[in-house]
Parts: C-alpha cells; structure tokens; sequence
C-alpha cells in the first residue's frame, strides 16, 4: 500500500495530478469537436444533400486533426498548471485551427479527392490567392477570441471538475467549451464554407429543376430565376445521377467553376456570384 507523505497537499498527490492531466486531455478534445462540428460538419451535412464528391472529407480530417490539438493543448496546460500559459499554448491551437479553414478546402480536401477519384485528376485548378491570407487574418481574430477565453478558463474548470463530486460539475467545464467553440466554428463556417458551397446549391437547383420538368412545359419566370438556361449547350449530358466539386475560382470568389459528373460526361459551370452563367463538356466519364 502506497503512503502518501501527510505534508504532501491533496492538489498535488500524484493521483490527482493524473486526474487533472486525464481531465485536461478530455477538455482538449472536446474543443477540438466542438469547434469541428460546426466549422465542417454543418457543411459536410448540406454537401451530402448536394451530391457533392467526398462531402464528409473535410469534416473528417478537420475533426481528427482539431481533436489531437486540442488534446495535446488541453494535457500541457494541465501538465503545466499554469492560466497565462494556457492562454498561449490554446492561442498556438487555434492557429493551427485557423490553418484548416483556410487550407483544408482550398488545398487539402482538393488534393485528397483527386487521389480518391482519379478521374478529376487535370480537371481541378485551384489557385492559392494572397487575398486568401487576409480571410487566415480575419478567422483567426475570431478564434483566437474564443480560444483564448476558453484556454482562460480551462485550469479554473478542471480544477473543480476533477474536485467535484457531482456530474455536474464535472460536465460544466464541456459546456463551456461547447458555448465557446461552437459559436467560433459556426462563424467560421460563413467565413469559409459559404462561398464555395453556394455555388453548388446555385447550379444543383438548376439541374435540378430542369430534369423535374423535362418533356413539360416550363414556367418562364421560374427557370430564369434558376438560371436554367445555363445548361442548354449541355441539356443532353444532364442526368438525375451527378456528383458536383468546386473545379476553381477567382481571387474574391466571385466567380465560381463548378465541375459535374453526370452519367456519361463531365460539365464545368461558372458561377457568378451564385448565378450559374454557362456550362461547357470538359470530358467523358470512364
């Protein structure tokens, strides 16, 4: 039987310091799902309804990489039991968070689609655009707001969380993290999703709309407002079955390249601010 020395403080017998390490691992990745459930999963969900290719790719090396952060940020500020250096370390987190908005849908997800479906090999032409940095600028403000907070307040938390010995004192420290991450990753979602998934709802609705009423007579006012005309160089290729990516854009995403695969070939239409334009074959399926 292990003695603990009766001069040694409860706060520091080696026991609780586990407890305390364990819990600040746990809070870590609760932060790191918290924030990844809106910033992508709230995306991967709309995509998925959009036919979109991959739709849950983001949101699933979004999550993984935010839950390891932020478990490693949530143990070391435990570990070194320190507020003001929680602060910095959860800061590091978040910039490595803000890294993924910007990166992971205009350079990740892209790459890791084409070695999942070799076909959009040559036709995805992503462009890293300065004007990008200044959108890493503007969400990283954002989470490092709410990180900071959060990163603040983790030490007090934990401490009695790990002390408390009713559920509820153990569960507040996750809501708080769950208010504080989830409003961030739901902003970052408008700042980094938005502009590229609306394009998709713009054109898929149009495609949409077309194949309800082929063979019937069409109600002017409607189509226009959908912009159905944009598939008339392609009304033979359109197909129920159609898988859509983001194949490129301009430096404000103001305009927008969709990529189509339906049945039998591949379409790119261009959007312009979330009115399809035209819509060209770029190939044929395989």
């Amino acid at each position: 039987m292990k003695i603990i020395p009766p001069d040694l403080p409860s706060a520091s017998r080696p026991d609780l310091l586990r407890a305390k390490h364990r819990y600040g691992i746990w809070f870590g990745v609760a932060m790191g799902v918290f924030f990844a459930l809106p910033a992508w999963g709230i995306d991967a969900y709309l995509l998925d309804n959009l036919h979109a290719f991959h739709p849950w790719l983001k949101f699933l090396i979004g999550i993984t990489t935010c839950m390891t952060v932020g478990g490693f940020a949530g143990w070391l500020s435990a570990r070194i039991d320190k507020p003001l250096l929680a602060v910095l370390f959860w800061v590091i987190a978040g910039a490595v968070f803000a890294w993924l908005t910007i990166f992971l849908p205009f350079q990740i997800a892209p790459r890791v689609s084409s070695l999942l479906e070799p076909d959009l090999q040559g036709l995805l032409h992503y462009t890293y655009y300065e004007s990008l940095s200044s959108g890493f600028g503007i969400t990283y403000f954002w989470i490092g707001i709410f990180i900071s907070l959060a990163g603040l307040l983790q030490i007090p938390l934990s401490d009695s969380a790990v002390f408390s010995p009713a559920i509820a004192g153990r569960v507040t420290p996750m809501l708080v993290a769950l208010l504080l991450m989830g409003s961030c990753g739901s902003i970052v979602d408008d700042l980094s999703n938005e502009a590229l998934r609306s394009p998709i709802d713009s054109i898929n609705a149009a495609i949409q709309y077309s194949i309800d009423h082929r063979g019937q007579p069409v109600n002017t006012v409607e189509a226009r407002a959908l912009h159905v005309g944009a598939l008339r160089a392609v009304q033979d290729l359109v197909t129920p079955g159609r898988r859509f990516i983001v194949s490129g854009y301009d430096e404000f995403l103001g305009e927008v390249q969709v990529l189509v695969r339906f049945d039998e070939a591949w379409v790119e239409c261009t959007i312009l601010y979330d009115q399809p334009g035209n819509c060209e074959q770029v190939g044929n399926t395989t």
